[in-house]
């Protein structure tokens, strides 16, 4: 089995995490993989003698197709997997496609509309063209066969892992997060991009609300790369007289948020559609409580190891924040639980899950 993997955007966030996991998992295992990577990508790859690194600096989100998929079938591979709707379809060989989400189609401000139009196109080719569209959630499949007619016989369900880094980190180790990201000794933490179906305005809303209230209520950390709705966000709090209360250290790397995650008092995710939900996983490996939102896949996910509020209702969140700081208790049967919920979760897994989808496929082509 001579599989191709599509890893030109691995350095994209949700994509890039879910490459480089299933490419590690890949490389442990020995199965010949054909990595199609930019240039300047290629040192980040595992170095292992099955792994065959294919020059591809053509642009994932590029309109034109027709270098990458004749690069693809230069390459000979009996299988290409890409890990987005971004795909070369049609192709002469077997494609398997990852959806992770359908975000424009549910919340069409999160892309402008050509971007959206083209994203729906796009969306559409790949999964009339797909021998099977992998997703990672049920909520996500419903999603799928509700907005974008998609044959569920072709769909299978591989939840993502949570990558062995993130662990409970020692106290010099938060401490120096703290340090390092200028982080207030008491927090509670959010992690993601700045995007309207996130629901940071009604986080913070919420939390200046809260403060009156509360008020021992802790800082709130909102970690993500400093664009999209990040400006109106920072204002939002300005406005609400909570502007000191609320940091947004910027993005932080994958090697240093479980020291984050681990000094913080309680995560907290108000998204309103998640097709995973992948950051509060993170915090339940780290110890960290959570408190989550009832919304799309997130109850799948996090099982009965989060407390759970309504996202339109303020009053649902400080019920569920107010409970965490003031029943120690609940705090720590929140962090044991959260600590044996997520080690069910493993990169392993997937990676096992998914290569058994790759066979199935071949097997259905060789017996045709």
């Amino acid at each position: 089995m001579r599989i191709g993997f599509d890893a030109r955007a691995i350095s994209y966030r949700g994509i890039g995490t879910y490459s480089r996991n299933l490419l590690r998992c890949y490389a442990d295992s020995g199965v010949e993989v054909v990595v199609f990577c930019r240039d300047q990508e290629k040192e980040t790859m595992p170095a292992v003698d099955s792994f065959e690194l294919v020059s591809a600096n053509m642009d994932p989100l590029s309109p034109s197709k027709t270098a990458f998929r004749a690069l693809v079938q230069r390459s000979k591979v009996d299988l290409l997997h890409v890990p987005s709707p971004w795909t070369p379809a049609p192709i002469d060989v077997p494609l398997v496609s990852t959806v992770h989400d359908v975000t424009p189609l549910l919340y069409p401000r999160s892309l402008p509309l050509r971007m959206r139009l083209r994203y729906k196109g796009e969306l559409n080719r790949t999964l009339s063209g797909a021998s099977r569209v992998i997703t990672v959630s049920q909520v996500s499949l419903s999603a799928l066969s509700a907005y974008a007619n998609v044959n569920p016989a072709k769909v299978r369900v591989i939840h993502n892992g949570v990558a062995e880094l993130f662990r409970p980190a020692t106290a010099e180790e938060q401490a120096a997060a703290r340090r390092r990201h200028s982080l207030p000794e008491t927090f509670v933490f959010w992690a993601g991009d700045f995007r309207p179906e996130k629901n940071l305005s009604f986080l913070i809303n919420a939390w200046a609300h809260m403060r009156l209230r509360i008020p021992s209520l802790p800082a709130l950390v909102l970690a993500g790369a400093l664009q999209g709705d990040y400006a109106k966000l920072k204002k939002e709090a300005e406005k609400r007289g909570i502007g000191e209360k609320v940091f947004f250290p910027g993005f932080i790397r994958e090697d240093a948020l479980p020291a984050v995650y681990s000094a913080a008092t309680m995560f907290v995710f108000p998204s309103l559609y998640e097709g995973f939900g992948l950051p509060p996983l993170e915090a339940m490996a780290c110890g960290t409580p959570c408190v989550v939102s009832h919304s799309s896949s997130l109850p799948e996910v996090t099982g009965s190891a989060a407390l759970f509020f309504n996202p339109t209702s303020a009053d649902s969140l400080e019920d569920c924040v107010s409970r965490v700081l003031a029943e120690p208790g609940l705090a720590e049967g929140l962090r044991q639980d959260g600590l044996r919920h997520s080690a069910k979760f493993r990169w392993s897994k997937a990676a096992e899950e998914t290569l058994a989808v790759y066979r199935s496929v071949l097997e259905e082509l060789d017996g045709r």
